[in-house]
C-alpha cells in the first residue's frame, strides 16, 4: 500500500484534479477513484482498512489487489500529465523534468517517422541541457542527431560539428560518472552505521587526487557535485570539522555562481555545514542556517527528515528540549514518516527515548511529552532495533547509554546494576579506540556508579577523575561521529546525578 499512497501523493500535490484531467484518468463515481480518493484524505492508509471501506467483509483480498493493481498503472501511465511548475522546485528540477519528457516527445516523433520534427525538437532541446549541464541527456540527443544528420539529412557540416561535440561530452560523462562510482562507494559504508571510519578518508584522499587534475579543467554540475562531496569527506571521515567546514563553504560558492538554482549540491553542502557547526559548537551560526536550508527541502521528503535529524540535534545540543520534543513530533506525526528508510525510523526512535528522558526528569514541559514517557517502556524500546542494534561502536552506544539512564532516574537501582554489569563487557569490547573516548569515558562513569551505592556524593567523588578526563576531550575535537551523543555527555552526566539522592543503595544479597 505504501508505493501506491505514495503515488497518489504525488498527483495529489499537482492541479490535476481543479483542472478536470483527473476525471479523465479515473472514471468518476468508480471504484478505482473511491480508493483514489480515500487515499488522498487519508481516510485508508492499510489494505484491511481499504477492503472494509470499498467491499465490506464480503470480498477477499485478491479483489482489492487488483483494483490496487489498476490504479498504480493508471496513475503511472498518466505522470506526464503532471505539471510541476507549481511545485518548489529549483530552476534545474524543473528544467530537468521539462527535457526529459521533452526528450520522449522528440522520440516518439522520431519513431513515427516525423523526422523533420523529431529533429527540429532536438536541436531546441541540446540548447537547454547543454544550459543546465545535464551531460547524460546531452549525450543522448547529440547520439541522435549524429546518426540523423548522418542518414536523414545529409549535413556533413552539422554532422561534424555533432561528432565533436559527442566526444567532448562523453569525456565529461565519464569522468562525472566515475565520480559518482567513486562517492557511492565511500557512502555504502555509512549508511548503516555511525561509527568514524578512518580509512575512508585515505580512500577519499585516493578518488579525489584522480579527479581534481580533470576538475580544474572541467567545471561541470555533476563532476563538481560528486568530487567535492569526496574531497569533504577526506576530512569529515575522521571529524575534522574545521576544514570540512571551509571545503563546504568553497563548495556553496562554487554552485552559488552557476547561472541558476543548484538545488541538490546547496542542500548537500549546507547539510554537511550545518553538522560542523553543531559540532564546533558555533550554534549562532547553525541555527539560521537551517532556517535558511529547510525552504531548499520539499517537506517529507529524504533530505528534509536528514535535515530534521541535524535541527533536532542543535535543538538538544543548545539545551532547546522542548523545540526538540516539538520537531520530534512533527517529524514522526508527517504522513511519510510511515515509508521512510529503516535507518531513519531506527534514529528517530532513539531520539523519542531521550527526549521522553529529558521529560521524565523535568526538562520539557510539555503535557503531551510527559503522557508519553509515562508509557514508555525500556525493555520494549531496546527490542525495536535491526540495524543500530549491530552498530557497535556507532548508534548502539546510544541506545545502552539511554536505557541505564531510565532505570536510574526512575531509582530502579536493582534493574540498572544488570544493565550496567552487562554494558561492562561491552565496554572492554567494543570502545577501546580513540574514536570512542567519550563514549567509553562516559561508560566508565555510569560502571562507577553501583560501585558507590548510587549515593550522589559517592558517585561524584568516584568519578572525578573520570569527568575531567571527559571534559579533556570537548566534542568538537573528539573523533567520534556526531550522531552519536544526542545529548552532550556533559549534560547528561549532570543529569545523572541530579537522578541521584544522597542515599545509599545496596544490591540485594550483598
Amino acid at each position: 500500500m505504501n508505493d501506491l499512497i505514495e503515488l497518489v501523493q504525488l498527483f495529489n500535490k499537482t492541479k490535476l484534479k481543479t483542472n478536470g484531467l483527473l476525471s479523465v484518468v479515473l472514471e468518476p463515481g468508480s471504484k478505482m477513484e473511491q480508493l483514489y480518493d480515500a487515499i488522498a484524505q487519508r481516510k485508508v492508509s492499510t489494505d484491511e482498512e481499504a477492503k472494509t471501506m470499498l467491499y465490506g467483509q464480503g470480498e477477499d483480498s485478491g479483489t482489492l489487489s487488483n483494483l490496487k493493481y489498476k490504479l498504480k498503472e493508471r496513475l503511472l501511465d498518466s505522470v506526464f500529465l503532471l505539471d510541476y511548475k507549481e511545485t518548489n522546485y529549483t530552476v534545474r528540477q524543473k528544467a530537468f523534468l521539462d527535457c526529459y519528457k521533452r526528450w520522449a516527445a522528440a522520440m516518439i516523433l522520431l519513431i513515427r517517422n516525423e523526422k523533420m520534427n523529431g529533429i527540429d525538437q532536438l536541436e531546441k532541446l541540446l540548447r537547454h541541457t547543454t544550459r543546465f549541464e545535464f551531460t547524460e541527456l546531452t549525450l543522448d540527443i547529440l547520439r541522435v542527431l549524429r546518426l540523423q544528420y548522418s542518414t536523414v539529412t545529409g549535413d556533413f557540416k552539422r554532422y561534424e560539428a555533432v561528432r565533436d561535440q559527442y566526444r567532448q561530452y562523453e569525456t565529461i560523462w565519464v569522468m562525472e560518472s566515475r565520480a559518482e562510482e567513486y562517492y557511492a562507494d565511500l557512502m555504502i559504508q555509512y549508511t548503516n552505521s555511525k561509527s568514524t571510519k578512518v580509512g575512508i578518508s585515505d580512500q577519499a584522499r585516493i578518488y579525489f587526487s584522480e579527479l581534481e587534475p580533470f576538475m580544474k579543467e572541467c567545471f561541470s554540475f555533476k563532476l563538481h557535485m560528486f568530487g567535492r562531496l569526496i574531497q569533504v569527506m577526506i576530512y569529515s571521515a575522521v571529524n575534522d570539522y574545521e576544514n570540512t567546514a571551509k571545503l563546504c563553504e568553497e563548495a556553496i560558492r562554487f554552485f552559488d555562481e552557476k547561472d541558476y538554482g543548484s538545488g541538490l549540491p546547496m542542500q548537500v553542502f549546507y547539510y554537511n555545514l550545518i553538522i560542523c557547526y553543531l559540532q564546533l559548537r558555533e550554534f549562532e551560526k547553525g541555527q539560521p542556517i537551517v532556517e535558511k536550508t529547510l525552504a531548499l527541502f520539499e517537506p517529507g521528503s529524504f533530505n528534509w527528515f536528514k535535515l530534521q535529524e541535524l535541527f533536532f540535534q542543535l535543538s538538544m545540543h543548545t539545551k532547546h528540549y522542548d523545540e526538540a520534543y516539538a520537531i520530534y513530533r512533527r517529524v514522526t506525526e508527517h504522513p511519510k514518516f510511515g515509508g521512510q528508510l529503516q535507518h531513519i525510523q531506527e534514529m528517530w526512535k532513539i531520539f523519542k527515548a531521550y527526549v521522553l528522558y529529558l521529560s521524565k526528569i523535568g526538562r520539557i514541559e510539555s503535557e503531551e511529552a510527559k503522557k508519553e514517557a509515562a508509557k514508555f517502556k525500556v525493555g520494549k524500546f531496546m527490542n525495536e532495533f535491526s540495524l543500530f542494534n549491530k552498530d557497535k561502536r556507532g548508534m548502539n552506544i546510544a541506545i545502552l547509554v539511554i536505557q541505564i539512564l531510565y532505570t536510574i532516574a526512575e531509582r530502579d537501582y536493582e534493574e540498572s546494576i544488570e544493565r550496567i554489569d552487562a554494558t561492562e563487557k561491552y565496554c572492554s569490547r567494543w570502545l577501546k579506540e580513540k574514536d570512542t573516548f567519550r563514549s567509553n569515558t562516559l561508560i566508565k562513569m555510569l560502571l562507577q556508579m553501583p560501585i558507590a551505592y548510587f549515593h550522589k556524593e559517592g558517585v561524584a567523588r568516584k568519578t572525578a577523575k573520570l569527568a575531567n578526563s571527559l571534559r579533556s576531550v570537548p566534542l568538537e575535537v573528539a573523533r567520534q561521529t556526531h550522531e552519536i551523543e544526542i545529548i552532550p555527555y556533559e549534560d547528561l552526566w549532570e543529569m545523572t546525578m541530579d537522578s541521584l539522592e544522597m542515599k545509599i543503595y545496596k544490591a540485594k544479597g550483598k
